[in-house]
Formats: C-alpha cells, structure tokens, sequence
C-alpha cells in the first residue's frame, strides 16, 4: 500500500504511446493507483515490435511509460466491457484519454458520460493540436509536434538544416508532465470545491510554453533565434570545445566572476579586461571572435585537465557522457537518477527514479503490468464493491 502523497487516488487510465501513460506514471510514482486499460487482444509478447530495442519481444518505451501501474483489459466497444468501465470510473478520481477529439464520445467515455457517472472526477483529455481549428483531427506524435511547434527551426548546427530532439521527451514527456501538474491543480480544486472538471493539454500549447524564452527572443526582435549547435543563445562561452586529447568539454559562463575565474584558469587574464568581452552582453554578440580565441587555447590540453582546474575555479564544466558512464556514475547511484525495478515479464530493468524527493510521502517506482495483467483481480475488486454497495439495500427491504 502506498504512503506516497496521492495514496488513495484512482486514475482511469485510457492511453497509449508516451504522451499520456507519461503522465500517469508520474501519477504513479506519486502514490496513485493506475489502472491502465489495454485492448485485450494485445499480444503482450510481441507489443511494441518495430520499435527498438526490445525485451523480450516488448518495446522499452512500453516498459518505462508503464511503470507503477496495473493493467485491465478492457474493448470499450464492448457493451459489457463498457459497464465494467462505468462501474470502475464511480470510484475512479481522475480520467485520462490520449487520443483525437471525438474519440472519447464514441467510445462512451466522453466528459458529459463520465462527469453524470461520476461528478467529482478529474477529467483529462491530451491531444495533439487542441480541439478546434484545421489541425484538430490529425494525429498528434512527438517529431510532427517538433516541427510544428518551432522546435526544430532552432535547433542544429549553424547554417544546417532543422534537427529534432532524437529522444521523445521534449513534447511527449513535457505535454506528459504539464498534462500531470494540471491533474494535480484539479485534485487540489477539488478538495476546496468538491466540484470535479474537465481538463484539456495540447502538444502544441505545451510545447509553444516550453520554448516561451525562444519566442520572447522572436518577438522582441524581429529575428529568428539562430542554431547554435551546442551553443547557448543568452551567455558565452557556453558550448562544447575539442580539447587534445580529442574530447568535448561543456562549458558555462554565467557570471562575471565565472568569466575572470575561467580566464585566469586558461591562462589568459587579459580576456576578462578586454573591452570586446568585458560582460556577457559583450561575450554573447562578438561570440564568433572569441569562439577563435578559445578554441585554440582550449585544445591545448585534455579534458581531465580542464575539468580538474575549471571546477576547482567554479565555473560550470562537464562533458557529453554517455549512457554507459552515467549507469555507474557515482553522483548518480548517490541520487537515484536510475533505478532497478524487477519485472516478471523483463527481469530486472532499470529506469529513471522519481525526480521528486518528499520525506515524509516518498514516491516509488514499480513494475508495469503485462496488458491485461490484473484484470482478474481488479474486477473481483469490484465485484466486492458491487456486493457491499447492494447489502444495505436488501437488509433495508427486508
């Protein structure tokens, strides 16, 4: 049982892909108890093929959007599967759709069915475009959402061509976690209410909020931010240099006291008095001259050299690990960035650990269900519900 901070909660969780099971595992590892409905002729053995790497026949994206969860199959298309569904949303706090408008009422589980079934829940929808407009039917994913919201215009290398983030955190996981934070002010509404509502997430309005820096930067300038490759927009030096030993090494100046630490690191204490890059307002606009200062210099040594003396100084300084070094690393391991989970179906898996720490409700992380997985002990739940719900009523009539 959990003692996380939503202990207690139900959310009837009716998603796919990443975008909302995203949400719903952090409503999860918050406490929550998920109920995540999978059609049930999935075959769990070969579910998400064609989508690598997998375990055992099972894509990880399955594994990971999963976690903290259990499953029930259920084909709402069924009248009888339908009434399992009602029954289990009159004692459900939250409900989660991920799918184009429209779908929802033809599945029987739109707001107004749901609401008059159950008034006080949190009804959220998540679509990919909003739910007007000339775009409002098409389906919805992480890369289009990168295109179409701008992400990709500014992202690549100077004078490249667009670049998406390879990895669906960026819309998928930020319209996951905005759709979560939005359950969560509804719950919260709701204890001072009592009232339940509809809540609605866009990709496209999620991703328009995530790039609000990049936007100001258009509006107030009229110009379309620049790619920059691994360069910041508002501070320099800020990107990656080749040291000698043919390594990257991320840097970033932040302050004016970070910039003379950095130049007296390197050996060149006249940058910081240099009227070309006195304060970072100066750095940022003439970044291409002393980009050719740095770079040389930089090269000059390796990468351990530089992050020894650079951290010393206290100037921001890493490198681009990769997922090997960080799986032992040990500031890592320290924090629970990853953690192993045991699986039936995968053994043992490793995935990212909750990213809140609460002391006294702590959050968890737990195997996903095989679709389907607990469908019999989920409906005998209900059936004891349906039992305790009628026996008032047959010793009042007699």
């Amino acid at each position: 049982m959990s003692n996380g901070p939503l202990a207690g909660v139900r959310v009837f969780d009716l998603t796919m892909w990443m975008v909302g099971p995203w949400c719903s595992v952090q409503l999860g590892a918050l406490g929550a108890e998920v109920v995540h409905i999978e059609q049930p002729d999935v075959d769990w053995s070969t579910l998400g093929a064609g989508v690598p790497p997998l375990i055992n026949g099972t894509s990880v994206g399955y594994i990971a959007w999963n976690m903290n969860k259990r499953g029930l199959s259920l084909g709402m298309k069924s009248p009888e599967d339908r009434t399992v569904a009602y029954e289990l949303l009159k004692t459900s706090d939250v409900f989660l759709i991920n799918m184009t408008p429209g779908v929802a009422d033809r599945l029987g589980v739109g707001y107004d069915i749901v609401s008059e079934i159950n008034p006080q829940i949190v009804y959220c929808a998540i679509t990919g475009w909003g739910e007007s407009g000339p775009m409002a039917l098409l389906p919805g994913a992480d890369t289009p959402a990168q295109y179409v919201t701008g992400f990709a215009t500014g992202t690549g290398v100077p004078d490249g061509d667009d670049e998406i983030n390879r990895h669906f955190t960026q819309m998928d996981a930020t319209s996951g976690n905005y759709a979560a934070q939005a359950i969560l002010m509804g719950l919260l509404a709701r204890k001072r209410t009592g009232k339940g509502q509809r809540i609605h997430v866009s990709m496209l309005r999620a991703g328009s909020a995530l790039q609000s820096v990049r936007i100001g930067e258009y509006l107030g300038s009229g110009h379309q931010p620049q790619r920059l490759g691994s360069g910041s927009q508002n501070t320099a030096p800020d990107r990656a240099y080749v040291c000698a030993d043919g390594e990257l090494l991320g840097l970033s100046v932040t302050s004016e006291d970070q910039w003379r630490g950095f130049c007296e690191v390197i050996g060149q204490p006249e940058l910081a008095s240099d009227p070309r890059f006195a304060v970072n307002a100066d750095r940022v606009d003439n970044r291409e001259e002393l980009d050719g200062l740095l770079e040389p210099v930089l090269a000059g040594m390796v990468r351990d050299y530089w992050l020894m003396h650079l951290n010393r100084a206290g100037v921001p300084v890493g490198y681009p690990m990769t997922w090997a070094e960080l799986r032992h690393h040990a500031q890592v391991l320290e924090n629970d960035y990853i953690v192993p989970v045991e699986t039936a179906a995968w053994g043992q898996v490793w995935t990212g650990g909750p990213p809140w720490q609460l002391s006294e409700t702590p959050a968890r992380m737990f195997s996903p269900p095989m679709p389907g997985e607990h469908s019999q002990q989920i409906l005998a739940d209900l059936q004891q519900q349906r039992a305790a719900a009628e026996q008032p009523a047959a010793a009042r009539e007699s």
